[in-house]
């Protein structure tokens, strides 16, 4: 997404991608209440789909998901000095990055990996 005034036809395109290859419904969004996402309270109320805001400036409220970005940071940092290359391939590493993540089992998940839960239900 080149910019925050996409977001809303970036997560439209999502919506459909996930009813159409999930064949699940979206419930809620939770967001972190920037300005950005108040474009989307008509979109959600027209699906049906639950917007949770938290408080501006209160990282804490997202506190899943930051841990979640400094996971994915550190993991791909940490594998781009263990083959001593260069930052410009941090792109490509923090992919790598989130594959991996994806295919690993999980002891919160049963010793599942999210891939597993998500196409082996």
């Amino acid at each position: 997404m080149e910019c925050k005034s996409n977001a809303l036809s970036t997560f439209v395109t999502f919506h459909k991608f996930v009813e159409l290859q999930y064949q699940s419904k979206l419930k809620a969004l939770q967001s972190d209440n920037g300005g950005e996402f108040q474009a989307f309270l008509p979109y959600f109320l027209d699906h049906g789909i639950q917007p949770r805001l938290t408080w501006p400036h209160t990282y804490q409220q997202n506190g899943v998901s930051e841990r979640k970005y400094k996971h994915i940071i550190e993991m791909g940092l940490t594998l781009l000095a263990h083959v001593h290359m260069p930052l410009k391939f941090c792109l490509e590493v923090f992919q790598t990055t989130i594959c991996t993540i994806n295919i690993l089992s999980a002891s919160p998940l049963n010793f599942a990996s999210p891939f597993e839960l998500l196409y082996y239900k």
